[in-house]
């Protein structure tokens, strides 16, 4: 081969290698959209092992996340998803555990706590001051009135509207009720019922009116299966409604959102560890919550996202409107505290 032809050659080497490593000298947009693309074709490469995250140094860093027991499963799944994803807070892989508890069984033992609602924090933060006094939302789920199918359709049959002034009314249409409100200092729906109550019917004996039949009730089975000569009515959540008719669908419960509207229990994400690596690993697990992923999760439970509404996809499932319902006027400290007060006396 002549000299020309041997540098024709070099020059060819040259650019094949150019060629062969032009990708490492592209651009962050460029490698950003690659892996976009990627991430789309190869995605499912994770659940085989053939990629992997990064190894993670030192012992993990496990933090308890202390929750609402309606909304801990879903919160449990989300864990679930956040642990294998293998989050690291100071190279240290972080490990998030859900515990239910009931509000009023919160011993401040747990890194972060997600009560029922924002209205648990000033309560509890009387005694506990690693309590904050506001915290983000996790979910939202309105508080409702809920009955059996048949007796819906007798309240439909008989012009009856949806509203809190039925709970303080032993009759409606010339149909008995049987109301059934939790007690507010287990459960925050029967505060919320209370001044939802004082808010539409000015003046109303609100206490007496519910202490009558009120009391805690577990689950909304008992709307179902027990004899009643009147028609049950029970204050309850939009979520649990929908939790509820998951596994009860031959005999379902209505959910009826009053007219008046209501108010929301907002499911509050306080962080409260002062640790502050086991910090740095609880708002970690925050921000996770905030993800797709973990809103779906949410949502297929029957919760709706921080700002009140549910994707159309969910709500055709759940049977439920998209948009977040007509809200009350928030309540005050003051009427907070006459609620749970009048409720006691």
């Amino acid at each position: 081969m002549d000299e020309s032809g041997r540098a024709g050659e070099r020059r060819g080497a040259r650019g094949r290698t150019t060629l062969r490593f032009a990708s490492l000298r592209l651009g962050p947009a460029v490698w950003a959209a690659a892996a976009l693309l990627l991430s789309g074709a190869v995605g499912g490469a994770w659940a085989f092992g053939l990629f992997s995250a990064p190894a993670c140094s030192g012992a993990q860093v496990r933090i308890t996340v202390a929750a609402q027991p309606d909304i801990a499963p879903a919160l449990s799944d989300v864990a679930s998803r956040f642990n294998v994803e293998k989050h690291r807070v100071g190279g240290r892989c972080v490990r998030a555990e859900v515990t239910p508890v009931a509000p009023a069984a919160y011993e401040g033992d747990a890194d972060a706590w997600v009560p029922e609602s924002s209205l648990w924090l000033s309560i509890v933060r009387k005694g506990d001051s690693s309590v904050p006094v506001a915290a983000p939302s996790v979910a939202l789920t309105p508080v409702v009135l809920a009955t059996t199918r048949p007796v819906e359709k007798e309240f439909r049959d008989a012009g009856i509207d949806p509203s809190w002034k039925l709970l303080r009314k032993d009759k409606a249409g010339g149909l008995a009720l049987d109301r059934i409100v939790a007690d507010p200092s287990t459960g925050m729906t029967g505060t919320i019922a209370m001044i939802a109550i004082e808010q539409v019917d000015k003046g109303a004996d609100v206490a007496e009116a519910l202490r009558k039949n009120g009391g805690s009730i577990a689950t909304l089975a008992g709307l179902v299966g027990a004899e009643r000569f009147a028609r049950p009515l029970a204050v309850t959540t939009e979520q649990a409604v929908v939790a509820y008719n998951e596994t009860h669908r031959p005999n379902p419960v209505v959910g009826l959102m009053p007219d008046e509207g209501t108010l929301m229990l907002n499911h509050p994400y306080a962080v409260t560890t002062k640790d502050p690596r086991r910090r740095d690993a609880a708002e970690a697990f925050q921000a996770a919550l905030g993800t797709r992923s973990a809103l779906d999760i949410l949502q297929r439970a029957g919760f709706r996202a921080p700002d009140g509404t549910m994707t159309a996809a969910h709500a055709r499932e759940h049977d439920l409107p998209e948009n977040a319902p007509k809200s009350l006027r928030l309540p005050t400290r003051e009427e907070i505290d006459d609620a749970l007060s009048s409720w006691k006396t």
